[in-house]
């Protein structure tokens, strides 16, 4: 078809044809820029979480060496579970304002905080300035081992991972493997 005949018979002017072409064109561009922006967050969530995932492992596996250090004790293997995952904090600036309004007898204030993230450049890269990270939080401990059907024994692993972890001794089970 050709523009003359889409003219004629919608009455749309030039501008206006301009104008929705235009709108197009951004509409695809911002688009482009949101797709982009998704793919980068998903690649970071993978990372954080098989970082998450290897500090769990090790710290299984960590535990598990040290009870078979226990005399007496072997074959042991130990499951952690969690609460939760990490939390990364992340540095923040504030920025208050106020104002003060007086008409005749009302007087009106208001109080505003406006806070956005620090970031800074990686490669390249803008990034978050992470404060600090915080690990997850221990839910329950499960141990199977031979050796620990002694109550003895059982009773000083069960403590030793009470005070380790800080997770209360009920939450806390070992039990002799076959």
């Amino acid at each position: 078809m050709n523009i003359r005949k889409i003219l004629e018979i919608k009455n749309i002017g030039k501008e206006k044809l301009l104008l929705l072409g235009l709108a197009g064109i951004l509409l695809i561009g911002a688009s482009y820029f949101e797709s982009r922006k998704e793919n980068t967050n998903s690649v970071q969530t993978i990372t954080e979480t098989s970082a998450v995932k290897d500090y769990q492992g090790e710290t299984e596996k960590k535990v598990e060496e040290l009870i078979q250090n226990i005399q007496g004790i072997s074959e042991v293997s130990v499951m952690i579970s969690y609460k939760s995952g990490s939390e990364k904090v992340l540095q923040e600036d504030s920025e208050n304002s106020s104002s003060d309004r007086t008409d005749g007898t009302v007087s009106e204030s208001s109080n505003s905080v406006k806070k956005s993230t620090v970031l800074f450049s990686q490669n390249g890269d803008e990034a978050p300035y992470v404060i600090k990270e915080l690990y997850p939080e221990i839910n329950g401990i499960a141990v199977t081992a031979k050796g620990v059907s002694d109550s003895g024994k059982k009773e000083e692993i069960i403590n030793m991972l009470a005070a380790l972890f800080d997770v209360p001794v009920h939450k806390i089970s070992v039990i002799e493997m076959d």
